[in-house]
């Protein structure tokens, strides 16, 4: 019965959103994709070994398997790699082109696009990342005995309050996975509550926390400054992944600090690239001098930088002396502070952080970050550092620790999938 309702709304939304796909090019590309449009091109390249599918929803899940592809890599087994989002497979693109043999959009979860991937790439195994369980794709997978693991898995409250509702249905899908490996203990104690069997449950931990620690060096950090037009005396505030409703509040807290402190420069960079103009906008409504990154020709002495490429948040943090994480002040849930720990960063969120809550723990428990409630908290956390930068020094040098002590979880995942290769 679930099913049967599950793909009656499936396929209403997909064909309701056809004419819009019609209409907008990009909307009409990434469908495209997602109906596998470019795999008869390289089906012939897949053919002669059956590869190891990896799967990771969007820019954190891609990064998170840097790691572990290294790792697959040694076995010699191709790999095919797909991403959910545009900024995901983006990345995916960038940072895998010389690790895995192809690169594509996961499927849309209509069973005659699955059977067609699966008929063309012909998988040895197959690997999610954290929370993309697909009903469907999990339903072929099963069909063509094809081993199926979920690794990094995670369930957030508020998730697991959806899928109580769908109990009945939930069990049978999640029982679709022959491994299911979770970043924490609550994860797995969910899972088993939502009907999923223990025998196939293991807390392995979180492969986030095996982000590669930079090397970089004082003098790749001052070109990128020179690059960027920030003068050495400027003191950089990084506010990364940035959703609608948070840039007015972190907009505020600048235009409170400048009146004291004229030093700061603001890189703000929007989660989402269709914000990119929206933010430049409103940055110049405040009457700030704003640049944006890809225009280097115009990058000067300024207030704000809109970091509207996509990529590069990461190198980004190893030039700030400030990070906040956005998505936290918004209820969106937040974004992974491990990239901004990697450097040794002091850092700043919301009280939204919920689907990093592991993390955002131990970040507090251990001294390694400052939550903060709202704009006002935000400008009194600014002032400390900017007053006391030994203070600020700290909690940067406890985040690195606190990264550096909790990896691991990507040999321990390689090790369980060792198994099925």
């Amino acid at each position: 019965m679930y099913s049967v309702v599950y793909n009656f709304f499936l396929w209403t939304g997909f064909l309701s959103g056809l004419p819009l796909s019609l209409l907008r090019p990009k909307i009409r590309h990434y469908f495209k994709n997602r109906l596998g449009a470019t795999l008869n091109k390289k089906c012939p390249k897949l053919e002669r070994k059956r590869p190891i599918w990896i799967q990771a929803l969007s820019v954190g899940e891609v990064l998170s398997t840097l790691p572990l592809i290294r790792l697959l890599k040694n076995h010699n087994l191709p790999i095919f790699f797909t991403a959910s989002t545009i900024t995901g497979y983006t990345i995916a693109c960038q940072k895998l082109k010389n690790m895995v043999k192809y690169i594509s959009y996961f499927p849309l979860d209509l069973i005659p696009v699955i059977n067609r991937y699966l008929y063309c790439i012909k998988p040895h195994l197959v690997i999610l990342i954290e929370t993309d369980i697909w009903p469907n794709f999990l339903h072929c997978i099963r069909k063509n005995n094809i081993p199926c693991l979920l690794i990094n898995a995670r369930i957030s409250h508020k998730s697991y309050q959806r899928y109580q509702l769908i109990r009945p249905f939930f069990k049978k899908v999640i029982n679709s996975f022959d491994f299911i490996g979770t970043q924490r203990v609550e994860d797995a104690e969910r899972l088993r509550l939502l009907g999923a069997d223990p025998s196939k449950l293991k807390v392995i931990g979180n492969m986030k926390f095996d982000f590669h620690i930079p090397q970089f060096s004082k003098e790749e950090k001052m070109a990128l400054r020179r690059q960027l037009g920030i003068p050495l005396e400027k003191r950089v505030w990084v506010a990364g992944s940035t959703h609608r409703g948070e840039e007015e509040a972190i907009f505020g807290v600048l235009k409170h600090l400048l009146k004291t402190y004229p030093e700061i420069c603001l890189i703000i960079a929007p989660r989402h690239p269709e914000r990119f103009s929206e933010v430049e906008k409103l940055a110049r409504r405040w009457n700030f001098n704003v640049k944006r990154r890809s225009q280097e020709e115009k990058i000067g002495p300024c207030e704000v930088i809109v970091l509207d490429t996509i990529g590069e948040l990461a190198t980004i943090y190893s030039i700030a002396d400030f990070v906040f994480i956005g998505g936290s002040l918004a209820p969106v849930g937040g974004h992974n502070p491990i990239e901004a720990a990697a450097w040794g960063r002091p850092i700043a969120f919301g009280p939204h952080m919920f689907n990093f809550s592991e993390i955002k723990e131990l970040m507090l428990e251990n001294g390694a970050a400052i939550p903060v409630s709202d704009k006002d908290d935000l400008i009194e956390v600014m002032e400390d550092w900017i007053k006391f930068p030994e203070k600020a020094k700290a909690i940067g040098d406890k985040a690195l620790g606190l990264l550096k002590a909790h990896q691991g979880a990507t040999d321990r995942y390689f090790d369980l999938i060792k198994a099925y290769l």
